[in-house]
């Protein structure tokens, strides 16, 4: 719908307008065989419609139809164009005529609200825009993996509706986004990418830029199968062993091991910086700004963690960060430690793996030793919907230590084994309760 100019002429007149309007006009029903019947002419003309006062259908010399609408403000005579033919359906037509010309009953003039709508969508950011603002005000204060939202949206939403106005995209414009992903042999990605731009989306509404998001009833275009991979103690065994001889930096090595070690999640164990360090009271608090669920988290430190720790603080560069990037000012990225596991299977030796796969590990491994779930979610520092969720983390303390205290004895007793692991004689002698203080 747009304004348009009215008419050089009045032409055949209008049963709608200012009283000095002309009456000869011509008159159909509106049904598609009535408006398929007109002729264009040498000259633009108007039909008006039977029983649908103001509402027109504009004939030029071309042929093109468009519908009309003519109402009267203050005694002059004003246009709206609802749209051509026959591309806006008859029900179309009606539906917007019942709208404008409810307006001009009840006063207003449907031209200024219009044009009221289109500068305002005027002012609505492209989804580029969008996406700048919600890297920096969104993604970054709250999502560790900020960069990799930024990498997807650059990578495969941008190039296809980074240029869209927000309020122009609709649905299937996501799908076809979502299809090209999947044809190039990447369902996956497109699962993750449609998470992204779900978010994103979600943060204009929440910010009133949109009111409905596009996303809206989109499932995911790929099944997903559940990750279960975790290593076997004996797998934990050949890993610490080709670890030590793997062609790796040492800084990554440390990374790989300490992962192993605290069970904490890949981007919180590279970010690590010294003043998160006691080595007085062996323990590592992770602050709030870094966890996954917004909770500081108290991790205690085994022996062998602290013994990495001491290494990675002589070397720690002014920024603080034990992992610090060779590159830059800032810290190792997650990529780093997936890249060094792919790249060197052949020398591990073991079915493929992630890093995530080692936090499993731990959690898998530590039910076996009968350490209860609640306490392994503390270890971990997942989030607990409970009623009464909201504690001091230095609760559950005593738990945290004696488990990851077993996991390190369990860790290092598979780096030191030459044999085949008998899991069960070593639940037999490693058992949970026994690592609590009397």
């Amino acid at each position: 719908m747009h304004h348009s100019k009215p008419p050089s002429k009045p032409h055949s007149g209008s049963p709608s307008g200012s009283p000095k309007t002309k009456t000869n006009a011509t008159h159909i029903v509106l049904t598609d065989k009535g408006i398929k019947s007109l002729q264009p002419t040498d000259k633009r003309r108007i039909v008006w419609m039977q029983g649908l006062v103001g509402l027109g259908i504009r004939i030029t010399p071309k042929g093109t139809k468009s519908f009309v609408y003519k109402y009267d403000v203050e005694g002059q005579d004003k246009w709206l164009t609802l749209g051509q033919y026959p591309k806006l359906k008859i029900h179309e037509v009606l539906s917007k005529y019942a709208e404008v010309h409810e307006k001009t009953q009840a006063g207003e003039d449907p031209c200024e609200t219009h044009i009221n709508k289109q500068q305002e969508a005027f002012g609505l950011p492209t989804v580029k825009q969008l996406s700048e603002e919600y890297i920096e005000r969104y993604a970054k204060p709250h999502k560790s993996t900020w960069k990799q939202d930024s990498r997807i949206l650059q990578h495969d939403v941008l190039p296809n509706i980074g240029t869209l106005k927000v309020h122009r995209v609709k649905r299937n414009d996501v799908l076809n986004l979502l299809d090209l992903i999947v044809a190039r042999g990447a369902p996956i990605q497109a699962n993750r990418t449609l998470a992204v731009i779900r978010r994103m989306f979600n943060y204009a509404i929440d910010r009133d830029i949109l009111e409905v998001s596009p996303c809206s009833r989109i499932k995911p275009p790929s099944p997903e199968k559940p990750k279960d991979r975790y290593l076997s103690l004996d797998e934990i065994s050949i890993f610490c062993k080709q670890l030590d001889i793997a062609p790796l930096h040492k800084k990554t090595k440390f990374a790989l091991k300490l992962l192993l070690l605290t069970l904490q999640r890949a981007g919180e164990v590279l970010g690590i910086t010294a003043s998160e360090i006691n080595l007085t009271n062996a323990t590592w608090i992770i602050p709030k700004e870094r966890s996954k669920n917004g909770r500081a988290h108290l991790v205690p430190l085994s022996e062998p963690a602290i013994k990495i720790i001491e290494e990675l603080l002589l070397e720690t560069k002014d920024n603080g960060y034990l992992f610090s990037s060779e590159r830059g000012t800032g810290h190792y990225g997650s990529a780093v430690l997936s890249t060094a596991i792919a790249r060197n299977l052949d020398i591990f030796n073991i079915e493929k793996f992630t890093p995530h796969d080692l936090r499993r590990t731990g959690s898998t491994l530590l039910a076996a030793f009968k350490v209860p779930r609640f306490d392994r979610e503390r270890i971990l520092n997942h989030t607990d919907n409970t009623i009464g969720s909201v504690y001091d983390i230095h609760d559950y303390q005593d738990e945290k230590i004696a488990g990851l205290t077993l996991w390190s004895d369990i860790v290092s007793y598979c780096e030191q084994s030459h044999d085949v692991i008998d899991q069960r004689h070593l639940q037999k002698s490693l058992k949970y309760r026994n690592y609590f203080d009397d």
